[in-house]
Parts: C-alpha cells; sequence; structure tokens
C-alpha cells in the first residue's frame, strides 16, 4: 500500500510539474486556436503534406533541409520519426492546420512529461523541481513559436532531453542488468527521433549510444553468462535499430538515389569549409554557459553573445568541476558516472561544433540547450545532497530548496504565461494571409478534375507562399503537383510531369509580377499585395537603413541578402545588432506581393525564364 500511495504522489508531482513547465505552451495554443485560421506555408505547410496522405502515401523520411547531394538534388533528413509522432493528436483534430499545431504541442508535453518522471526515479522531488524549472526556462527562451511550429528543429529538443536521460539510466550502477537494457533499447528509439529530425544529431546520439552499450558490455566482463548477456544486447538493441530505420532503409531501397546516398554525398564530402576555430570556440562558450541562451534567449542581446560568454563559461565548468569532484571523495559512484556522463555529451557537443561546415545558424545546435542546462541541474542536484549535511551549509535542506524552487517555478510561470499570451501569433503571419486570400480567388477559375502543376518563382521567401498554395488547393480538393527537383518539399507522389498536367500554375512573388502581367502566355487568376502604400515606401527605407547598418556594423558580407530578405538575415551569426535585427523582422512581416498565373503545358514563359529579370 505505500509503495502505491508513493506512486500515486509521484504521478501527481509529474502532472503538476508538466503542467507548469508547459502552461505558456498551452496558452499560446490555446490563443491562436481561438483566433484568425492559419493558412500554413513554407516549412510549414511542407510539414502538412508530409502528414496529409499519411496512410495513402506513408512518408520515409523526414522535413526537406539545407542538403543537397553532388548533382544540386536536395535531401531530407533522415527520418519519418517526427510525422509519426505527431499523427495521433493530427488525427483526431481533423487532419486541420489548428490540429497541426495540437500535435506539435502533445510532442513537446510528453518530453515535458517524461523527462520528469525520469528525473523523479532519479533524483526525487529535488531533482523533478530542478528539472521543471529547466524545462520552464527554456520553452521561455524559445518563444512561444517552439511550441507550435511544426519544425523539425523544434520537435527534437525537448525529446533530446529524455534521451540525455535515458543514456543516464542505461549507464546507471544502480539498475539491475535487465531495467538498464530497457534504458538503452529506449535511448536508441527516442535517439533516432532526433535524428530523423534534424540530421544535426547524429555524433551526439551515435556516440553516447555506442559508449553506453560498451559501458553494459564492459559491466559483464566478469558475468558467469557474459556471453548470452553480449548477444541479448547486441541483438535487442540491433533488433530496435533496424525496426526504426526501416522506413529510411526502404527509400532507399525504392529511390535512385536513395535519401540516405543524398545524406552520405552531402555530410561525407561538404562543398563549404568548416567554421573557423575562433568562431567554434566563440559558439562554444556562448552555449556552454550559465547565462547562455538556454535561459535568456538567442540573440545580440543575450549576455553569453558579449564579452560576459566567458565569465558565464568559466562558472559552468567550475559548478561542473565543482560536483564531480564532491561526488568522488563522497564515493557516490551514481552520481559520478552521471557527472562523467554529461562531460562525455559536452565533448561531442564540442566535435560536433567543430564539424559544421558552410553557414553557421544557431538553431542547428539547440540540443546543446538541454546539455548545458541538464549538466547545471544534475551538477546543483550532486552539491545540494552531499553538502546539505555539513556544517559549512546547515541551513540547507531538501524542503528548502523545493520551496525555492516552486516559488521560481511559480514566477517564471506567471511572466512566462503573460509573455505567451501577448507574443502568441501565427507562425508566418503574412505569408498565412496571402494564401488564405489567394487561393480562394484562384479556385474560381480551376476545376477538380484537372491536374494542375504549381511552379514557383520566388526569390524572397524561399517558395513559402508556393507551397502552402500546393497545401490549401490539395485541402480544396484540386489536383495539384510539384517538380521533381521539389519530391523533398511535398514528397515524390505529388511530382507531376509537364506531360500529365493539363494547365501550368504559376506563383510569382516581389518585383517580377510587373513583367509576369505584360507576358502574353500568362492569364492572371489571383493577386494579393499585403503591403499598403505607406508600407511600401516604408519597406523600400527599411531596405537603405539595413544596408547601411550592415555596412557600419562591419557585415558588408550580409548586405547581398536583402535581395532575397528573409531568414538567412535572422539567423545570421554573429547575431545581428538589435535594431537590425529588429528591422529585419519589419521587413519581413511586411510581406511581397503574390500573383498566381496560369498557363498552357509545353508553352514557353519568357518572363519568368532565368534570366528575365536582366532585361
Amino acid at each position: 500500500m505505500p509503495q502505491v500511495i508513493q506512486r500515486v504522489s509521484m504521478w501527481r508531482y509529474v502532472l503538476i510539474g508538466t503542467i507548469l513547465a508547459t502552461l505558456p505552451a498551452l496558452i499560446a495554443l490555446v490563443t491562436l486556436l481561438r483566433g484568425n485560421h492559419w493558412y500554413p506555408a513554407g516549412d510549414m505547410a511542407q510539414a502538412e503534406l508530409h502528414m496529409r496522405g499519411f496512410f495513402d502515401h506513408p512518408p520515409l523520411v523526414g522535413a526537406a533541409g539545407r542538403i543537397v547531394d553532388d548533382n544540386g538534388l536536395q535531401g531530407s533528413h533522415p527520418g519519418p520519426g517526427l510525422w509519426v509522432a505527431m499523427l495521433p493528436v493530427y488525427l483526431l483534430g481533423g487532419r486541420s492546420s489548428g490540429a497541426l499545431m495540437a500535435a506539435v504541442a502533445s510532442v513537446h508535453i510528453a518530453s515535458v512529461a517524461t523527462a520528469l518522471w525520469l528525473a523523479i526515479r532519479r533524483g526525487g522531488k529535488l531533482f523533478g523541481g530542478l528539472i521543471a524549472i529547466f524545462c520552464l526556462a527554456i520553452i521561455r527562451a524559445s518563444g512561444p513559436d517552439f511550441m507550435i511550429e511544426p519544425w523539425n528543429p523544434w520537435l527534437a529538443v525537448l525529446p533530446f532531453l529524455v534521451f540525455v536521460f535515458l543514456i543516464g539510466e542505461s549507464i546507471s550502477s544502480s539498475s539491475t542488468n535487465q531495467t538498464r537494457l530497457r534504458y538503452l533499447v529506449g535511448s536508441v528509439v527516442v535517439g533516432s527521433y532526433c535524428i530523423q529530425c534534424h540530421a544535426g544529431y547524429v555524433v551526439l546520439v551515435g556516440g553516447a549510444v555506442v559508449a553506453a552499450l560498451l559501458t553494459m558490455l564492459l559491466g559483464e566482463r566478469t558475468s558467469a553468462d557474459r556471453l548470452g548477456k553480449t548477444t541479448k544486447a547486441i541483438g535487442s538493441t540491433a533488433g530496435v535499430f533496424v525496426l526504426v530505420w526501416s522506413p529510411v532503409l526502404i527509400d532507399q531501397w525504392r529511390r535512385t538515389p536513395g535519401n540516405l546516398t543524398v545524406l552520405w554525398q552531402h555530410f561525407g564530402s561538404p562543398s563549404e569549409p568548416t567554421i573557423p576555430l575562433r568562431d567554434a570556440v566563440r559558439v562554444i562558450a556562448t552555449q556552454m554557459n550559465v547565462f547562455g541562451p538556454w535561459l535568456t534567449g538567442p540573440g545580440a542581446h543575450a549576455p553569453s553573445e558579449s564579452w560576459a560568454r566567458y565569465i558565464g563559461c568559466f562558472v559552468f565548468v567550475a559548478l561542473w568541476v565543482g560536483a564531480t569532484l564532491v561526488a568522488s571523495r563522497q564515493h557516490e559512484r551514481v552520481m559520478l558516472r552521471w557527472q562523467m556522463m554529461l562531460a562525455g555529451f559536452l565533448a561531442l557537443g564540442m566535435l560536433s561544433i567543430l564539424r559544421i561546415f558552410g553557414p553557421y545558424f544557431e538553431y542547428t545546435v539547440r540540443w546543446f540547450w538541454i546539455l548545458a542546462g541538464f549538466t547545471l541541474a544534475h551538477s546543483l542536484l550532486v552539491l545540494i545532497r552531499l553538502t546539505s549535511g555539513r556544517s559549512a551549509l546547515p541551513f540547507i535542506r531538501q524542503t528548502k530548496i523545493v520551496l525555492l524552487g516552486s516559488v521560481l517555478i511559480a514566477t517564471g510561470v506567471f511572466a512566462s504565461a503573460v509573455q505567451a499570451h501577448d507574443r502568441a501569433h501565427l507562425p508566418g503571419p503574412t505569408d498565412s494571409s496571402i494564401v488564405g486570400q489567394l487561393v480562394p480567388q484562384a479556385l474560381t477559375r480551376l476545376e477538380s478534375d484537372k491536374k494542375y502543376l504549381l511552379r514557383m518563382y520566388d526569390p524572397y521567401t524561399l517558395n513559402a507562399t508556393g507551397f502552402g498554395s500546393v497545401l490549401e488547393l490539395e485541402r480544396q480538393g484540386i489536383h495539384v503537383g510539384v517538380e521533381w527537383f521539389q519530391a523533398a518539399a511535398a514528397l515524390p507522389h505529388r511530382v507531376m510531369s509537364e506531360n500529365e498536367a493539363d494547365e501550368i500554375l504559376w506563383v510569382v512573388v516581389g518585383p517580377a509580377i510587373s513583367r509576369a502581367n505584360v507576358d502574353p502566355t500568362l492569364t492572371r487568376i489571383a493577386y494579393v499585395n499585403p503591403r499598403t502604400a505607406a508600407e511600401e515606401a516604408h519597406a523600400q527605407q527599411l531596405l537603405q537603413d539595413i544596408a547601411a547598418g550592415l555596412i557600419a556594423s562591419g557585415r558588408e558580407d550580409l548586405v547581398a541578402a536583402l535581395d532575397t530578405p528573409g531568414a538567412s538575415l535572422i539567423f545570421a551569426e554573429p547575431p545581428l545588432p538589435i535594431d537590425l535585427a529588429e528591422m529585419v523582422k519589419d521587413l519581413i512581416l511586411l510581406g511581397q506581393p503574390v500573383a498566381m498565373y496560369s498557363a498552357t503545358p509545353g508553352v514557353q514563359v519568357p518572363s519568368l525564364e532565368p534570366d528575365a529579370s536582366l532585361e
């Protein structure tokens, strides 16, 4: 009976902690679902295109990424784990865009709940409270978009926290062999999910799983049934690995080139140089920091982006060293092993950053937020637990720490809830509004029994409106396809040749509309301009001011990016000065005029040829 009561108490604690940690996200979700209808565009539309036909055309790969093979063909992140994770809530919500946001939130909430359960099992309510505070900090620092956007980098972050816990339990000397094996198998599943979301987790997950397996095997070297236990450990791990990765292997077998081939060519022989060592050190010091972006959020305003980064990094290392020495001197083998495991994770993280090639974007290393916060939380747990009974710190008691943590959580929840309510907005609000106006106009000219090939001329928003139009037209019963090189974004079954199409649709963004309007081969069927005359003048002024600001701040290499204003400037590294970053955001929110045209298959469209803008 006492065990039952204890178990109920633990689950009550998990439930309360999960609600408090994720309350800002729930508020943001409810606020948005009660507001205007959301029309996904860009990456968000691509995500729902993967989800919509799940049973008729199961997606075998992940989201399309900045991944290309030696011939320039776009590839995808490794696997379909994120689509599978979101599917239940997406189906329950009627496959609507609102259901997609709810599905994203469900993955994050489930991850937080699982992490809290594991934390309480490992370190009691104290550790659970520390992890709850940490989760709340990450959610607040990430902003309301993080919990509702179906973007693959976001969907891997909190599950990675669960993965770190599972690896820790699989090497824990306080568990039975059977229990450790179950945790190892679980780590293969969750780690595979993280890799399938984003390829940037390969080194971390692969290195950690191999190290955990070796640790388990070395622990059995004196066992009487060493061969049997070794075979079981390797067999169980390999079997689950093959099962989880079977969709990816099927894709590799069915397609030429398969996505694994594209990934191998992209990462095996990169065409761009790796990040300079000086920049890598700066990134590591920024992330491995007590005041890192996991606490304050990314951007030039963050303390870890100033000279203070090295002080924060020094304090971070000092806390880990201090906790590790205390655990070692008091012969706390389990805590010491966890501290060393976290050091191994940090080493793998540093190795991953040293291997970055091409432009560096902070969002690609959000896993470091987990490593930094987890290391601090566990180091604090060690110091509190192992020094609370010493005369030097007589006032520290676990109950007082829990009470202090509760106050911090309550304060953080209140501030974050207010922030979430005030800042919640639909992902890509301008593009959503454009798609919501553009497609209804086009539907008056389209027929449900015809096939349409949709082409995109969009040098500004990475085809955001184009993919949003594909999604919404399909939702309205129009048979629409894309070109072969967009198979990664819209899935191969939507690829359509010009010979198959009854009509060609063009989505044209920006100044090219003026050329397309006078092209006799095109017929305009829809047009949306999100800018007023005053906003148009403001946009031109913003372009001039941003260019001048970039030059003045020594970032003239980014001026060319103003020809295609978008996320490349938002995620620039080092971060743009705050005033410039705000101007770039304002420019993006103003949007661009968008038009949709129809054309006859087989007829050349001179106004949209690659060199037309030079004439």
